[in-house]
């Protein structure tokens, strides 16, 4: 019997490591100076090519990373926000092998507006967000709401502009995360007509914790 139960142990303890994967992580990829790194037990190897610009600055950052499997699904998918003074659209690749994020993926191709307008905050600081944006892409939602950092909630970003559907989706998922840094005191709202996102007053609006919010979504 006690060899019995040693063997059954032993083969869980090696079935429950073999499921959890090795990732790359960090930004760019070297084999020579990268390395794998243990996922969790529910996440998925993932790697992000995105464009875009904040606060007026052009960025173009691959990122890789683990991510949870309930915010993201394996397989590619495309994610795109225009918030004013924020813009992105990502190429998101999934996948469920060690060592699978290490291909490099094109980054989304340059998107249109596609006669959806929103509202939304034209510069990181404004007290009212009732300036409009034009919708580009996939952006077939306008969003709403309002993101306070988890250790200080006087710092308070107003959440508005163009979004896609699907990350309204995993905006709505992302409260489930355990140690996440911005937290929604109200759910957040997506709409699909002109102006449907209602022009609010806030506190204050931070830009790093709106790029924050949009970077911690892929880690």
């Amino acid at each position: 019997m006690m060899k019995l139960i040693l063997s059954l142990t032993l083969t869980w303890t090696l079935s429950s490591t073999a499921e959890v994967l090795q990732c790359w992580q960090g930004q760019g990829f070297d084999p020579k100076r990268s390395s794998l790194f243990p996922c969790d037990s529910t996440e998925l190897c993932a790697t992000i090519a995105a464009r875009g610009t904040v606060g007026g600055d052009y960025q173009e950052p691959t990122l890789r990373s683990c991510v949870p499997s309930f915010l993201f699904s394996e397989g590619k998918h495309t994610f795109s926000l225009s918030f004013g003074f924020v813009t992105m659209a990502a190429s998101v690749y999934v996948c469920n092998t060690d060592g699978c994020n290490n291909e490099d993926i094109p980054f989304p191709d340059v998107q249109r507006e596609n006669g959806l307008q929103c509202f939304t905050c034209d510069v990181p600081f404004s007290a009212v967000c009732n300036q409009t944006v034009q919708c580009v892409g996939d952006e077939d939602r306008c969003i709403s709401g309002t993101a306070q950092d988890k250790y200080n909630v006087d710092l308070t970003s107003h959440i508005s502009g163009c979004v896609s559907a699907n990350y309204c989706e995993v905006l709505s998922r992302y409260e489930l995360l355990p140690d996440r840094r911005v937290k929604f005191p109200r759910p957040l709202k997506c709409c699909g007509s002109n102006f449907c996102n209602s022009a609010w007053s806030v506190k204050l609006n931070v830009i790093t914790l709106l790029f924050g919010l949009i970077t911690l979504t892929f880690y």
